[in-house]
Order: C-alpha cells, then structure tokens, then sequence
C-alpha cells in the first residue's frame, strides 16, 4: 500500500511528460493487484477521459504531461456520440447512439455497470464524489444510480417535466436542475440513495424557458425568454442584466471560477459576468456565426469560444480583448470543452487530436492515439535529387530519425486477482490504426451479475461485443481460483467458496486478436441456509418503447434480479436489481421479441431458482431522426443522419431549400451542384407505421474558390538551375496521387490558380524550390485536376486549413 501511495504522489507532481507515463504504467499493474479487495486509494486525479469516435476508444490523458498513458476500445460504440462523465473514481460512458450508460470503477480498473436507458428521453448522468444521479429531462424523473453498478437506488423523485441542466453537482455535491415551468431552480441532495429536494429558489416568470449551469458553490441561471442572469450562491441571489435578449442562449453544464458566459448565437454574441458572486461587470464577446454553435466556456480569467465551422477555440479576456485562438490539428466536427483539474481540455471526439490549456494559457497538443505510419514514396522518387528526375516534381525524401520513440499507451490490463501481491505490467497493446475493420480484442462483458448461495455463487454477464474476430472464450477469475467456459456460455457455478468469506469476480472475454478489458462483479458473499422460493411467471407489457414488468412477491425477498432474455437469450441486455414487484425497461432493442425472468434474492443474500419465463413483447416506437452533423464545400452540403427505426420499417426523405433538390435514404446524404458562399436548409422526414419525426439544419456553402499562385523557385544555387520550368513547369494530375511521368499538364511558376477544395493525397517534397514545403494535401482547382500544395501558395496567407475538404 505505501508503495502505492508514493507512485501516487509523484504522478500528481509536475514531472516529465515520459516519467509521468513511466509512473503511470507501473501503477495500473499495483492498482489491478489490488482490486480484489477494493481496497485500492484513488485513482489519478490529475487525468481526463476523451473520447474518440472514429477509433472506438477513451483514452486517459494526464493533465501534467499532455500524455495518454491508459487507451481503451469500446468494441460497440465506434462511429458513436459517446458523452463522458467523469470524477476521480468512475466513469460513466454514455453511448448517445444506443442509449447504453456504462461505468468505470477507476479503483479496481475495469467495467463495472451498465444499464440501457433508450435514445427517446433527454437523460444526463450526474456523478460527484462517488454519488450518482439519471435525470430524465424529458420526464422530469431523477433516480440514484448506485456508480458502480448503475443500479437504482431509494425511490424515484418525481418534478415537473421538463427540467434543463441536472448533469453536474457543484463541490457541495448539490444537484441543480432548472423548472421552467415553475421559473425556479432546485437544489437536490442524495442522501442513503434518496433524492431530496434541499432548496428551491426563484430565478424567472413561470413558464420563461431557463439554460442551467453549475457553479463552484451553487448554480447559474439564465432566463432565454428575458434578459436576466442570475447566480445562487449559497443563501444569496445575484442578478445581472444582459444588454441582449437570450432568447436560445447556452451555458455550460458546469462553470468552474466567478467569471461566467452565456452564448446568444441568434445574436452572435457572448455575455459574460465578471464575479457573478458580487454582481461584477457585464460584457459582450463576437460569436463566430454557426448552424451549430456550442456553449463558450470561461477558464482562468478568460473565455473560450469554441468555431464549430473553422474547428478552433478563440480566446478572450475577461475585458473582451482577443488574446489568440487554438487550434487542434486535423480538428473535424465538434469540438467539446470541459473544464477539470486546473486545466482545460479541448477534445476533438471525432479526430485524434486533443488540446490541453493550463492556467495560463499554455497549450499543449494531445495525440489521443497513434497516428498510422507514413505511406512510403512511389518507388524510386523517395529521396531523389530533382536534377535527376525528368518530368516530375520530389516526393518525399527519407525520414530522418528524431529520437527514441514516446511511450506507448496501454490498455486496461487484467491480471490476477492475488490481493497481497502486485499484477504483472502489461505489455504495450497498440491501439487500432483504422476505423471499422480493425482487429481489436472483444468488449467487456457487463454486467456481471452474482448471486450467493450455499457454498457457491452463481454467476452471469453480458455478452461481450466482439472487436474484431467471434468471441472463443470467457474467463471467470476470482480470489483463489479461475476458469474459462467457451465463447457462447454467460453464466457459470462456483462453487467450493467460504460461507461467509466476501469475493468479487473479474470476468474477461478473448478472441484471436486478444484478451478485452475486464467487467466487475460486484461484492457477494456466500450463506448457508434455504434459498427463497421462485417467484410465479412474470408479465411483461410493452407501451410502445417502454417494457413494464411485474411478478408476485415471495416471502422474504430482499430485492430481485429481473433479466431481459432477447429471442430467449439473456446477456444481450442488462439486468435490473428492484426491491418492489414491478420494474420498467426503456433501453432495449426496438422491434426485438423479449421475454423476462425474476430471481428473489433474501435478507442474507441468498438467491433463489429464477422464475418461469414472461410472455413475449415487443417494443416498437415511432421514429427518431438526429442530423448529427453537416458539412459542405464551394459546391455540395453533405448530411449525416442519425436514424432510430423505432423497430419498424422506416423511410427517410430529404429537401434542400433554396435548390428544390431532393433524396430518399436514412444514411449520410450529399448533396451536389450548388452555389458558393450559399445557405441551404435541409431538412429530413422520418416515417413508419407509429409516427414520423422531423430535423432540420442550415449550413453555408464555402466560396467559390481560394486564389492562389504557382511557387516553384529557380536559382544557380540549387541542383537544377531550371528544374521548376524544365518541360514546361511543375505537373498536375486527374486525381491527388503522384504518377511519374503521368502529369495531365503543366503550370508555370507564377501561374494563377482557383482552389476549390482540398484532400489527402500522395506525400510531395519540395526541397529547396520551395523552402523545403513538405504536405500529402493535394488542391483541386475549379477546372478539375489538382495539384500538390507543397508547389502552391495561397492568398489568405497560405492557411490551407480554410479550404474545405473535398466531399
């Protein structure tokens, strides 16, 4: 334990990037040594996890270092929206794709809970100092979540729907969510798994919508149907005016420090609130103009306000000075700004990059996962001297070493659970190089479930997503023993245990590429004595998405363990623990058929034989359709839909206003031949047989086309004195890939180019024609063909980053 506790200590000092990894790696292992007795001390505290959607994986990064030193897959939610919340001792991944919430215990390092909670309702996870909420903004019901298991715990508060904010507590552990219908704030305390109402405040006129933030000691409301901005700090209540109206206006879910924003995008404008404890000056920020604009957050005396067109952070100081923007390299989509640790994380879920800003403005680039190796040069071109080479233009020459490689990040490692002695270091895993096809180890199996009994537990888990290969086998390890089933088995016996003797049990699940992350049971302790009897068959209803089950009571059950069984089969969704006779499932998978089965677990812990099976339902619901993201060029607008079927047959039809075209299809939409620096609307119809739902969207066409000049540099110094006019001038192709001799024709140096959009192609080397400029992006110009950037320069700067991406 102390030589825990002195790794602890030097990962939180201010050490360098490559000892803080070191540190780190060896500590996973003493962790993961501890974690059968769920003794081990906190994690890091230091540490934040983003999310990576094309990768499919959350990464660790050490807010010190700038480096990741833990990365995880999450087999089944690549290409997902993912929200992560977080403390120093879970987190909960939140798959806004499927509407599975799973945890984390950072304690004992691996998947512990998960529960489905469907994609139809507004729902955030709270978490705090190891309490837990689910707040149903949609519902107006708040629940807590025992964070280990996200199992309910206490009763239900019921509030008056809808509520807005409710994702963070302040440091009080206070949960504030905002009523707009009351025009009042309330402060929620979780007291032994109970949701209480601890204050009630006051902030608006009844029925004025309200935007919520949490603050250090208590909350910030914004009233969008008037002018007023109001901060509850502990029993006083400070009002601000705004000089705009804050119709649709944004806040973080949680603002750390007395300086606050509150984003107008209808105004394009920032309000801001110096010390919003003591009523301190008003001031107004630009507002980049964007379809999709996020909250602007404040950090350390400055506000950032992140550009969801140009993927870069602008920054301001608190007397509205620009002081510098941020940008984070190969940004695409959203960016997502969380404040945690003294620092500021800037997260590009949909790219690898990430960037971390200290207290003082200092940035440092995070690479969330290894970049793919450098494509080789054509052959015969890498390293070439130009005077050599007759008709093309260098490519790139050889690398040229720079030191020792930095360390590798690894994943959450499994070894056994020996309570007195430290795990073995796991070996460095790389993370997937490519999107969907990578091979990668298999999920985690949560939950897994334990249930006592004389002598023996009985275990089951969900059935682990499969990476990149079919699942061969589980493991199942516990204080004292193991053993493995094969790959199409979820549950086993133990048997042979201690009555009285407390285990937890890790359950991992392998495939040809690996060993997955481990899922957690939690604690059970084996009982001598009669179990309770098996409760009488179940019945189950289904009220279009929504499952409701009930079943008789037996005589001295604490609780139940009711398991959804899709086609017969349990492990494809989790169970519920319940202490009355009914429980509600909205997370399942619509249009699949389900049957139930409960098991009575008594005051000892003692579980009984299951129950019969329900009868079958089905849950099915009328449509839902997301645009989760749009992107254009000078001449088309792509759509990105996300579509939930309801689990029926489902038709999509899109329009483009002002074009008249339109598409059917539920998938990603392009739409082309359009105009430049144009706004187009679009909008998708969703429909089956229960209903159909509607989105909408505005985006801009980028202009014509970006100006720009032939640079190719000719002097009696260089080896070829005339190789940028020799044959004519520097190649162009029909597509961004080099072909020796395959140039389409040639441009002068000096030479007038119109760039329309830009993409990745073969990597070219300019050498010393052009002060050694070196990129694989490649420029389409308006007649069609292309031509490498290392021999172009443009207008605004050469800031290539401002050209679109070709669609």
């Amino acid at each position: 334990m102390n030589r825990l506790l002195a790794a602890k200590g030097l990962l939180r000092r201010n050490v360098s990037g490559g000892l803080a990894l070191a540190v780190a790696a060896g500590l996973v292992g003493t962790i993961f040594g501890l974690g059968a007795t769920g003794q081990a001390p906190e994690v890091v505290d230091g540490d934040a996890w983003l999310w990576s959607s094309t990768e499919g994986e959350v990464a660790r990064v050490n807010s010190s270092s700038g480096g990741v030193d833990l990365r995880q897959p999450v087999a089944d939610s690549q290409g997902h929206r993912v929200r992560v919340t977080q403390d120093d001792q879970f987190v909960f991944l939140h798959d806004l794709d499927t509407g599975r919430v799973t945890s984390v215990d950072l304690a004992r390092m691996g998947f512990s809970g998960s529960l489905g909670i469907g994609t139809r309702d507004d729902v955030v996870a709270a978490l705090s100092g190891g309490v837990a909420a689910l707040v149903n903004r949609t519902t107006g019901l708040i629940r807590a979540v025992d964070p280990t298991t996200l199992q309910a715990l206490g009763a239900p508060l019921q509030l008056p729907a809808p509520l807005v904010g409710g994702a963070a507590f302040d440091t009080s552990n206070t949960l504030w969510v905002g009523l707009p219908s009351q025009g009042t704030v309330v402060g929620l305390r979780i007291t032994g798994g109970s949701v209480s109402v601890a204050s009630t405040v006051p902030v608006a006129p009844p029925g004025h919508d309200l935007a919520v933030s949490a603050l250090d000691s208590g909350v910030l409301a914004v009233d969008r149907g008037g002018t007023a901005i109001v901060a509850v700090v502990g029993d006083r209540v400070h009002r601000s005016t705004s000089p705009i109206p804050l119709t649709g206006a944004l806040v973080p879910e949680r603002t750390v420090g007395t300086l606050v924003a509150v984003t107008v995008p209808q105004a394009e404008a920032v309000v801001t609130v110096q010390d919003v404890d003591k009523n301190g000056p008003v001031g107004r920020l630009p507002l980049p103009k964007s379809d999709d604009a996020a909250p602007a957050v404040p950090f350390a005396g400055r506000v950032y306000v992140p550009d969801a067109q140009t993927h870069t952070v602008r920054v301001f100081g608190a007397d509205g000075r620009p002081v510098g923007s941020i940008t984070v390299p190969d940004a695409d989509g959203p960016l997502e700004l969380e404040v945690r640790e003294q620092h500021l994380f800037v997260n590009a879920p949909d790219s690898s990059s990430a960037s971390i800003v200290d207290q003082h403005g200092g940035v440092q680039v995070v690479e969330k996962h290894p970049l793919p190796p450098a494509s080789p040069a054509p052959s015969g071109s890498a390293g070439a001297d130009p005077a050599n080479q007759s008709s093309a233009p260098p490519s790139t020459p050889p690398a040229t070493p720079s030191g020792p490689a930095p360390p590798t990040a690894k994943t959450l490692p499994t070894p056994a659970l020996t309570p007195d002695e430290p795990g073995p270091e796991d070996e460095p895993a790389p993370a997937p190089s490519a999107p969907p096809a990578t091979p990668q180890p298999p999920g985690a199996p949560v939950p897994v479930t334990a249930l006592a009994g004389d002598g023996a537990v009985s275990l089951t888990w969900g059935r682990a997503a499969s990476g990149g290969a079919p699942v061969q086998q589980y493991t199942v390890v516990w204080t004292g023993g193991s053993r493995t089933v094969d790959g199409d088995t979820l549950s086993t016996v133990v048997t042979g245990l201690s009555n009285g003797t407390t285990y937890r049990f890790r359950v991992t699940a392998r495939n040809r590429y690996g060993e997955g992350p481990p899922a957690l049971s939690g604690p059970v302790t084996p009982v001598t004595g009669p179990p309770p009897a098996a409760p009488g068959r179940p019945s189950a209803t289904a009220d279009r998405n929504v499952v409701t089950v009930s079943w008789p009571a037996v005589a001295d059950a604490r609780e139940y363990v009711v398991t959804p069984r899709r086609a017969g089969v349990a492990g494809a969704d989790p169970v519920q623990r319940v202490t009355g006779t009914t429980t509600e499932f909205a997370g399942l998978s619509l249009g699949k058929t389900y049957t139930f089965t409960v098991t009575a677990v008594d005051s000892a812990g003692r579980a009984g034989p299951a129950s019969p099976a329900s009868n079958e339902v089905v849950p099915r619901d009328a449509p839902t359709v997301v645009i989760s993201g749009t992107t254009a060029t000078a001449t088309s607008v792509t759509v990105k839909l996300s579509v939930n079927t309801g689990g029926s047959p489902t038709t999509c039809h899109l329009t483009l206003t002002p074009s008249g075209k339109s598409a059917d299809g539920c998938t990603t939409t392009t739409f082309t031949g359009l105009s430049g620096k144009t706004t187009y609307t679009v909008k998708v119809v969703a429909t089956n047989a229960l209903g159909s739902a509607s989105a909408s969207a505005k985006r801009t066409t980028s202009q014509t086309a970006w100006p720009g000049r032939v640079t190719c540099v000719d002097k009696p110094t260089n080896p070829n004195p005339r190789y940028c006019v020799k044959n004519g001038g520097i190649g162009v192709f029909t597509s961004p890939r080099y072909v020796e001799d395959g140039s389409h024709h040639r441009l002068k140096p000096g030479a007038r180019i119109n760039v329309v959009c830009r993409a990745t192609g073969t990597k070219m080397y300019a050498y010393v024609y052009n002060k050694n400029k070196e990129s694989n992006i490649w420029l389409k110009m308006n007649d069609g063909y292309w031509i490498s950037w290392v021999w172009a320069t443009l207008d605004n700067g050469d800031k290539v980053s401002a050209v679109p991406k070709c669609a």
